[in-house]
C-alpha cells in the first residue's frame, strides 16, 4: 500500500509561526497550538520547564535525539515542513508511559512499594 503525505502551508509566508518542530527522524513539522502556548510562556532563567530551542539543526538535545523546536529559518533549505499534528503531541505521560520513556533511554528505574519511583545515576 503506498501512502501520500501533502505538505502545504495554509498561510502566507509573513504569516508562518517562527518555530517549526525537527523530529527525530530529521523530518519537520509546524508545531501544535499547544506547542505554541508553551514556547510564548514566559520563565525565568534557569528554569528546567523552558522549552529546548535548537541553535542549528543538526543539534542533538540532552538525549542525544535530533528532536526539538528550531527557528523556522534554520531550517535547511529543501526539508519540507509537515502540518501540526492534530493533537498535541505534549500531552501529560501517565506513570506507566514516563517509566517506559525512561527505560527506553537507557535510565534504570527502580519502582517503590509506594508507587513512586527512583532513576539511578548511570556508572560513570
Amino acid at each position: 500500500m503506498r501512502s501520500v503525505i501533502r505538505y502545504y502551508h495554509a498561510m502566507p509566508d509573513a504569516d508562518l509561526y517562527p518555530y517549526i518542530y525537527v523530529n527525530a527522524d530529521g523530518t519537520a513539522r509546524e508545531v501544535h497550538a499547544g506547542e505554541r502556548t508553551y514556547l510564548e510562556t514566559e520563565f525565568q532563567g534557569g528554569d528546567g520547564a523552558m522549552p529546548y530551542i535548537k541553535d542549528t539543526y543538526d543539534e542533538r538535545n540532552g538525549w542525544g535525539d535530533l528532536n526539538g523546536y528550531l527557528k523556522r529559518a534554520q531550517l535547511p533549505a529543501g526539508i519540507p515542513i509537515a502540518e501540526a499534528p492534530a493533537e498535541d503531541p505534549n500531552r501529560p505521560m501517565s506513570r506507566e508511559e514516563s517509566v517506559a520513556w525512561l527505560r527506553a533511554k537507557g535510565v534504570e528505574v527502580v519502582e517503590n512499594a509506594d508507587g513512586s519511583y527512583t532513576m539511578l545515576p548511570k556508572p560513570r
